[in-house]
């Protein structure tokens, strides 16, 4: 069994906190790096993610471990448009946009301008049928149970755990339990990330890539050249 990571007002403050980003971001981390090989890692998600937009040592800290590709976009959905007309490609789109310009794993953390029940679930399929079509694994991160995202988050986070269970390229990265007791990470809403929670992040993500990072490399040193 894979290792788990123990991780509509309208538009839920999501879309608000847009407003200070009203194009599509989409960031190289890697660019300290003198290497030519591509990035590991893509890095997807919606204004929550974005924080890694504007605290660079929350990057840093991304960096350090692997090369990574950021693209994060306010409103972004996961496989459709989204909830403002600045956030024009998904998730998913993202993910195939950057086909072959990442070796290893996307982090999803987009979800909290979706819809509950089937369209989650498709979601969650479509996005993992793709990585798995890329030859890449993905870590989703769990979705913050708090302010008035917490029943939709707990009823996502519920379905995350059933699939991880089924899909063999699905990690995820309990970023709600890792957020408990925290203090000063967030916003006034409870969600959206000021500087110490988007280090907080990045330092989680740096926690779950390491093994399924070790994994893939383990895989390739055991396969004969040739």
């Amino acid at each position: 069994m894979k290792r788990i990571a123990v991780i509509f007002l309208s538009f839920i403050f999501i879309a608000s906190a847009t407003s200070m980003t009203s194009a599509a971001q989409t960031r190289t981390a890697a660019t300290s790096n003198t290497s030519s090989e591509p990035a590991r890692v893509l890095v997807l998600g919606d204004s929550v993610f974005n924080a890694f937009m504007h605290v660079e040592s929350a990057v840093e800290i991304l960096e350090k471990r692997q090369g990574v590709i950021i693209a994060t976009q306010g409103c972004q959905r996961l496989i459709d448009v989204g909830c403002m007309d600045f956030a024009k490609l998904s998730a998913l789109q993202q993910l195939r946009r950057r086909a072959g310009k990442f070796t290893d794993v996307v982090v999803v953390g987009t979800g909290y301008n979706d819809r509950l029940g089937p369209d989650f679930k498709d979601a969650v399929v479509a996005i993992t049928d793709e990585a798995r079509a890329q030859g890449i694994d993905v870590l989703w991160v769990t979705y913050r149970e708090a302010g008035n995202v917490r029943g939709k988050s707990r009823v996502m986070n519920e379905q995350l755990r059933r699939f991880d269970n089924k899909i063999d390229n699905l990690y995820l990265a309990d970023w709600n339990e890792h957020t408990k007791g925290t203090e000063g990470w967030f916003r006034e809403d409870n969600v959206h990330l000021i500087t110490r929670g988007a280090i907080g992040l990045a330092n989680l993500l740096n926690k779950e890539l390491a093994p399924i990072l070790a994994a893939r490399d383990a895989a390739r040193s055991a396969t004969p050249a040739g």
